[in-house]
């Protein structure tokens, strides 16, 4: 990642326009390779933890930071699409928060019951680290 401003300067120098984040492109095919790799890799060790093979899952629920991410993970864990809810269309890329709402938008409309195995997985801050839980849903 690089420090970006318009007009140029290093981040601690004052000046006008805001700065952001920017990405090279050589760091863009690194966090996308880290992705693809990540998510599943951290939902399979879970899965082999609690002694569940990843097609056995009922539901897979990830942050979403895009479409591709998506399907490479739903096909690495070979889950079919409608057992990998998102909510990538109406919200976006909603960082930490997608799995929290994409977990309550498919309690909500009755698709993860009681019972239920949901795995829950992501990776953040460029693919620096990624974590999985696995849980029984019992209910609200």
């Amino acid at each position: 990642m690089v420090a970006a401003a318009e007009p140029d300067r290093k981040y601690w120098e004052a000046g006008s326009g805001q700065i952001h984040i920017g990405f090279t492109d050589a760091k863009i095919i690194k966090v996308l390779a880290r992705g693809n790799r990540m998510v599943p890799e951290t939902a399979i060790e879970v899965a082999d933890e609690v002694g569940i093979a990843p097609p056995d899952l009922d539901w897979l629920i990830t942050n979403q930071p895009n479409r591709i991410f998506l399907r490479n993970w739903r096909e690495a864990l070979e889950l079919p699409a409608e057992r990998h809810p998102d909510t990538f269309d109406e919200c976006g890329n909603l960082f930490g928060v997608g799995i929290p709402v994409t977990l309550d938008a498919a309690i909500e409309d009755w698709r993860i019951a009681p019972g239920d195995v949901v795995m829950t997985a992501a990776f953040a801050h460029a693919g620096d680290f990624a974590g999985a839980a696995a849980i029984r849903w019992m209910g609200r």
